[in-house]
């Protein structure tokens, strides 16, 4: 019998309800990771696919992500990064973003979805490499490590779609979206558009970050 003062499953279902607001906020603390880490140019992509509904088919969001040009990770650093609790920027001298508890990367994604993958590449995106955080697999207590990155291909559709490939760099996906106020690319982009440009109002205008829907 395990008793561990937090139980993993336990904590990371009441992680789920940890503040965001919507998916707009939640986008906007994986894009301040990104340019705490010198990126240049962010995207914010998604894939839809069509559903059939009662009377109709309709177009509804089925990924998301977010494409950086910053510095990307190694190994340790990736593995750090989707562990609750922990971090690159846990020092206060490092704090100078709005994700600033070592939660930004896994809290964010699993306020919105129940799988966050992520490939990250430093020399070349020929060298990418992979893991992921899966709530299924959390919850049936086979996941209780961040596992061991791999090296994996990305996803031809976000190769496609993502023009801001670099010689270093991050690549974030949400999928199984079961908490997302908007359904559609459409909605996502609108909302998201002026709580993200409000927020780096700055860096947009002066030219320190350009970020593309």
């Amino acid at each position: 019998m395990n008793f561990s003062i937090v139980p993993t499953h336990l904590a990371v279902k009441a992680m789920r309800d940890n503040g965001y607001k919507n998916a707009a906020y939640a986008l906007a603390e994986l894009m301040d990771n990104s340019i705490q880490a010198g990126a240049k140019h962010v995207e914010l992509l998604c894939a839809e696919r069509t559903i059939q509904l009662a009377q109709r088919q309709r177009r509804r969001i089925h990924q998301i992500a977010v494409l950086d040009d910053a510095e990307g990770m190694d190994r340790e650093t990736l593995r750090m990064a989707l562990q609750f609790g922990n971090g690159t920027r846990l020092d206060a001298a490092n704090q100078t973003g709005i994700g600033r508890f070592g939660m930004g990367l896994p809290a964010s994604s699993i306020s919105q979805c129940q799988r966050v993958e992520v490939w990250t590449w430093q020399d070349g995106v020929e060298n990418e490499i992979y893991t992921y955080l899966d709530l299924d697999e959390i919850a049936a207590r086979t996941m209780t490590d961040v596992p061991e990155p791999v090296a994996a291909p990305i996803p031809d559709v976000w190769r496609q779609v993502g023009k801001s490939w670099a010689e270093s760099g991050t690549l974030v996906v949400w999928s199984r979206l079961d908490r997302m106020m908007w359904r559609t690319a459409t909605a996502l982009f609108e909302n998201s558009e002026f709580v993200i440009g409000r927020m780096y109002r700055r860096f947009l205008a002066d030219g320190r970050v350009k970020i593309r829907f």
